[in-house]
């Protein structure tokens, strides 16, 4: 090539560096960045289509008591945290997988929906979701993944009900339904009956056993299973 082909060659590259430089911030990884930002948006777009599909599965109805799918918000992940940091109560993180019918194959994209009382076995109080305040959303991810922290839940106030969180589970070709509510091992409430219904809805075991970190925060998994008709 000779002297005047390389100068050309030369402006050339200068000006499309200098076009990338105008649309982006000066960063030494602009153009990965503004390819990472189309991946980004066409993820988000099918992510919204996948949402879409399983809120069509939410109960609308106003008046069912145990569901909350139609709340979710539009930026579900798979995690979440229901409690501040500064709140009382036990910390707990609750993490699991939801497996197929088969309880072998991870299953994808199940809108989880959970809520539970506070330390006094109160839900809403004046002004809040009948639900209460530790209520919250996931979508299990590509390994049927879910997690959540929060405070681990009191009993009902004068009752000898367990402590639980409630659950449900919505579906892009399934309806919201409820599965075993989660309870703890060592509960003084945790009757006969409830230890022998555990795992009817929703498979495994949802009774836990609480493992303490070095952290103070209190760990428990609950996989589920998903019944026949939820695929």
């Amino acid at each position: 090539m000779n002297k005047t082909k390389q100068q050309e060659s030369r402006r050339n590259f200068l000006k499309s560096v200098s076009l990338v430089a105008i649309a982006l911030p000066l960063t030494p990884l602009g153009i990965s960045s503004l390819i990472g930002c189309a991946k980004s948006s066409v993820g988000a777009g099918k992510s919204d289509d996948v949402l879409k599909t399983i809120l069509a599965n939410a109960n609308p109805s106003s008046a069912c008591s145990w569901c909350g799918a139609k709340d979710a918000p539009q930026n579900v992940s798979w995690r979440t945290e229901l409690a501040k940091k500064d709140d009382e109560g036990g910390p707990l993180i609750i993490s699991g997988t939801v497996f197929q019918t088969d309880g072998k194959t991870p299953a994808p994209n199940i809108l989880i929906y959970v809520y539970h009382t506070d330390i006094y076995g109160i839900y809403g109080r004046q002004g809040e979701h009948r639900h209460g305040r530790y209520r919250g959303w996931m979508l299990t991810d590509g390994k049927g993944r879910y997690e959540f922290r929060t405070i681990k839940p009191a009993s009902y106030p004068n009752t000898t009900i367990a402590a639980h969180i409630h659950m449900t589970l919505t579906g892009k070709n399934f309806k919201e339904d409820w599965v075993d509510s989660i309870l703890f091992e060592g509960d003084k409430f945790l009757s006969e009956g409830e230890q022998n219904r555990a795992g009817k809805k929703g498979g495994f075991n949802p009774i836990l056993k609480l493992e303490k970190g070095k952290d103070g925060v209190s760990r428990g998994i609950r996989d589920i299973q998903l019944w026949e008709g939820a695929k």
